[in-house]
């Protein structure tokens, strides 16, 4: 063995493996192991999983979430969500020509202070007019606003990714015209994630290494 192998072997050895944890919306579920020569080197970095990996639910398979390690503590790499988004095989798949797809974009805050960027969707069993989209977008609007001033950041990240605030907008918006199917399709959190009180699994809420720093 060339004394280059050698040491990129003992280099490899020396590193530690870090349980990544995923946020207290999601359980504290493991998400995977990562290597690293120390703590502060896997501070910020992302991870991005499959909802499928953290319950085995072959349906939720295109839910795609964010994580980012905000802290270490032992080999348990804390983090905090970042974001979801569906996948786009999965839009294409209930989009369907004959069909009208209305988008709702909105920035919002929830109970506890998070600022969120909210996308959502709903697709019409046919084409629909103008008027109608516009309504049915108020109806969006209003249930993201109602959530957000009713539900702290857990909350509206569990309700949203579950499919309970999708299943509240194809119910109102119907009423205007039938509904094939409504989405939260995309979440970004505008808030740093370090800002963000971190909870961990043995107690309560707590600001994070970097932002007690600052």
């Amino acid at each position: 063995m060339s004394s280059r192998s050698r040491a990129a072997r003992d280099k490899w050895t020396l590193k530690r493996w870090f349980t990544v944890l995923a946020s207290s919306a999601f359980g504290f579920a493991e998400l995977g192991l990562i290597p690293a020569n120390d703590e502060k080197s896997i501070i910020g970095r992302t991870m991005e999983v499959s909802f499928y990996d953290i319950t085995k639910d072959i349906s939720q398979l295109p839910i795609k979430l964010k994580f980012q390690i905000v802290k270490a503590d032992g080999d348990a790499a804390y983090t905090q969500f970042k974001g979801f988004e569906l996948t786009r095989d999965y839009i294409r798949s209930i989009v369907r020509r004959g069909t009208s797809r209305v988008d709702a974009i909105k920035d919002i805050t929830t109970k506890d202070g998070v600022r969120l960027r909210v996308m959502t969707m709903a697709v019409t069993q046919n084409r629909v007019k103008t008027s109608q989209m516009k309504a049915i977008r108020e109806v969006m609007f209003e249930i993201i606003d109602e959530k957000a001033k009713a539900l702290n950041f857990d909350e509206f990240i569990q309700e949203s990714v579950l499919g309970r605030i999708a299943t509240e907008i194809q119910a109102r918006a119907k009423k205007i015209y039938p509904i094939k199917k409504a989405e939260v399709r995309k979440i970004k959190v505008l808030t740093p994630t370090y800002e963000i009180p971190l909870k961990t699994p043995e107690k309560t809420p707590e600001k994070t290494a970097e932002s007690t720093a600052k």
